[in-house]
């Protein structure tokens, strides 16, 4: 008897194939995730300044989202669909800030030295006290010490 290529062939008996998933961000848009830490759809919330809700409000971001926000919105970059245009820094402006913070740090070292003075001036205070204070602690337990002595 010959055989016959797949004549035993049973469509029941195959292993099935998994089907492949699909990603979430095929499935859903980001203005129906309502996963506020979706890392897919993240960047979508924080461009448009909002998380979206079942019910159609808009859920504030997080601090972290308001921060990066502001900076995506600083710099614009060919992803975002501005081309890959960059805001130009006013360099006079930085040039000033610059200068501005020199001058609180050279005030910030001065008061820093002026305080350290005060603190060393007040240690030699303290010392000086505190060797009044012994002295005059020695001098009681001697006086204490004759007057127990001669009965008073």
């Amino acid at each position: 008897m010959e055989a016959n290529p797949g004549e035993d062939w049973d469509p029941r008996q195959q292993p099935r194939q998994p089907r492949a998933r699909r990603a979430h961000g095929e499935l859903t848009s980001w203005e129906h995730c309502f996963n506020d830490n979706c890392k897919e759809h993240r960047w979508e919330k924080v461009d448009a300044g909002y998380y979206p809700r079942r019910v159609g409000e808009k859920g504030e971001l997080s601090k972290n989202d308001r921060k990066e926000q502001k900076k995506r919105r600083a710099v614009r970059t060919g992803l975002e669909g501005e081309g890959s245009e960059k805001t130009i820094p006013d360099v006079e402006a930085l040039e000033a800030q610059i200068s501005d913070l020199r001058s609180q740090l050279e005030r910030a070292a001065q008061i820093i030295v002026a305080k350290d003075n005060d603190l060393e001036r007040l240690d030699k205070e303290k010392e000086k006290l505190q060797q009044a204070y012994n002295r005059t602690k020695q001098r009681r337990r001697q006086i204490g010490a004759t007057l127990w002595k001669e009965g008073v």
